[in-house]
């Protein structure tokens, strides 16, 4: 009886042993997280460039099946012309350019918009952006790249969306501004691919054809931009940063990688318009030029990243 009591105690662990094991684990654990960390965020990076590289696809598709021309933005509720405005991501997902029902929020037709069904695997879901649950921020026009009013999604139109049963939130934006004179093809001074209408748009607005864009006026689809990460569609109109002087990317948004030391900058990714996709540092894209084609920053061109048709200016 005593040797089997003494057999059993002899294969027990002792106190001491069992922390030295838990200090093991916690060792090993402290090494091990960050990495995983690390390869998780990469893996988020790559999800995220696959997304843009399927909706670039898309958009280069639609844009053959209609002669070349590209779409708008997104236009406001027109009464007898547009009853349910336009949104780009919603076309795209009605005329299965992009396929799957993991993208329309609305299962139903009509529906409120508090009947929203979101879906993580939906390709227009960064995900490295902030979670659907948190809602909109009610302001898309953040003050850095890093910041958290860059990372939430867009849905324009959203209760004219719902009545019509398709609703597909987007954290990804066109390379657009709004139909103003800068944008008026010709004579505007930064003339974007892609057209945002305004709320005081008319149906003769639509039809200017200072504000149709068509893939002839591409000139290097390898350099123009597509597609970013943002939240406002308008994203090139930007005044200084108020907390970092000197950055004017202050609604672009910069999700991926590791920030930068004052914590303004990361690392965000471009489509472009012949389809491939790639991950730029935002920082260098806040600087002042030595000589900037105007007083605007967001006129910034870095690496071979061309942001308006009508100019093919590189900096010194």
């Amino acid at each position: 009886m005593r040797s089997m009591l003494f057999s059993r105690r002899a294969k027990a662990f002792t106190l001491v042993e069992l922390l030295v094991v838990i200090g093991i684990i916690a060792v090993l654990l402290s090494i091990l997280l960050p990495t995983l960390g690390k390869v998780r965020r990469q893996a988020y990076t790559l999800q995220c460039s696959s997304n843009m590289r399927q909706i670039a696809t898309a958009m280069l598709m639609y844009a053959q099946d209609n002669k070349g021309k590209l779409p708008p933005a997104t236009i406001p509720v027109i009464a007898g012309t547009m009853p349910n405005g336009w949104w780009w991501a919603n076309e795209l997902v009605r005329l299965n350019y992009v396929k799957g029902g993991n993208n329309n929020v609305y299962k139903t037709r009509p529906s409120t918009t508090s009947q929203k069904v979101f879906n993580h695997a939906s390709v227009f879901r960064c995900p490295e952006g902030i979670d659907e649950e948190a809602g909109n921020f009610g302001s898309d026009q953040g003050d850095y790249p890093t910041d958290p009013k860059n990372n939430h999604y867009s849905l324009p139109n959203d209760s004219a969306c719902a009545t019509d049963g398709m609703g597909v939130p987007s954290w990804y934006q066109l390379a657009c501004r709004t139909a103003t004179g800068t944008n008026a093809i010709p004579g505007g001074s930064r003339c974007t691919p892609f057209m945002a209408f305004l709320s005081s748009t008319t149906a003769a607005d639509l039809q200017n054809p200072q504000y149709q864009r068509h893939m002839g006026l591409v000139k290097k689809a390898s350099e123009l931009l597509m597609i970013v990460e943002a939240a406002n569609n308008n994203w090139y109109d930007q005044t200084e940063s108020q907390k970092y002087p000197g950055n004017f990317m202050t609604r672009l948004g910069a999700r991926h990688g590791k920030k930068t030391a004052n914590g303004a900058n990361a690392f965000t990714n471009f489509a472009f318009f012949d389809g491939h996709v790639s991950l730029y540092a935002t920082e260098p894209f806040e600087h002042t030029h030595t000589t900037p084609p105007a007083a605007n920053q967001a006129d910034n061109q870095v690496r071979e990243v061309i942001f308006y048709i009508n100019k093919q200016w590189k900096p010194n």
